[in-house]
């Protein structure tokens, strides 16, 4: 019976998944995520990390018209919003309405994340987050992108573990394959078991903010006795690794640092 329900689960996702892909390229009221996504990322990384858009609440029957209501009750994704006088139709990523998926080592989907979109000043009026990931799952659970670095941290014997998804997909496009973020400026245990799994050479690069710097401290004192730890950090003047491929026109910079990092860890 779990293995049955395991399954129609993973199905309801991918269904959710192809719906918020399919938004993402369609609705007119997508249009501020496709601009903030094209700005960060192509067409190709946008389709291969299967980022989509899951619309808000007014706009919700978009989303209904492919994936019942039944089936987004079952994730949690969908829900009575009580208000004053009675109640209404709430979509889980209403206020955060870019997702992407989680996928386990396995390629499982294990969790999707959702990003707000409105500006800094407007959320804190309102007191919304930033991210925000679906009904009972926690961020320090979850390895992101590991289900397509396990190869090259297993073949170059060391994985680099960077704070933010779009490090990530940044390091991946620049041909650094083993690399995987954490979604936070620390590893949990659980995250660290998940790495360790495949190699005992950690490459901690977090961001050049004072929680980026203290984080890669914490790590390296909490697990320098079970793994190899080297820290580093993105190049100086940028935020993030991230920031740096977007912003460097420095070619024979972004050439040295993709050689640097593609020559840590063998066997």
């Amino acid at each position: 019976m779990r293995i049955s329900k395991h399954k129609e689960q993973q199905k309801i996702f991918r269904n959710v998944v192809r719906a918020c892909q399919d938004l993402l390229l369609t609705s007119n009221q997508a249009w501020k995520a496709r601009q903030y996504l094209n700005s960060r990322l192509d067409k190709d990384n946008q389709m291969q990390w299967k980022f989509g858009y899951f619309p808000d609440d007014e706009h919700l029957s978009d989303l209904i018209s492919m994936v019942s209501k039944a089936d987004l009750e079952v994730l949690k994704l969908y829900y009575p919003k009580f208000l004053e006088g009675g109640n209404a139709p709430h979509g889980h990523f209403s206020d955060h309405n870019l997702v992407m998926p989680f996928y386990n080592v396995h390629g499982e989907i294990v969790a999707m994340l959702g990003r707000c979109l409105i500006s800094e000043e407007e959320r804190q009026a309102r007191e919304i987050s930033k991210y925000n990931y679906n009904n009972g799952c926690r961020k320090d659970l979850f390895v992101y992108g590991l289900d397509k670095a396990r190869d090259s941290i297993i073949a170059k014997n060391c994985v680099i573990l960077t704070e933010g998804q779009f490090d990530c997909i940044s390091l991946h496009s620049n041909g650094i394959f083993n690399s995987v973020a954490l979604g936070w400026a620390n590893v949990s245990r659980y995250q660290m078991f998940q790495v360790h799994r495949y190699t005992n050479n950690i490459i901690v690069m977090l961001d050049n903010d004072s929680a980026g710097q203290k984080g890669k401290i914490i790590i390296k004192n909490k697990f320098k006795n079970i793994c190899n730890i080297k820290t580093i950090s993105p190049p100086s003047g940028y935020k993030d690794i991230d920031e740096f491929f977007r912003g460097s026109k420095d070619t024979k910079q972004i050439g040295h640092v993709i050689d640097t990092l593609n020559s840590f860890g063998s066997r």
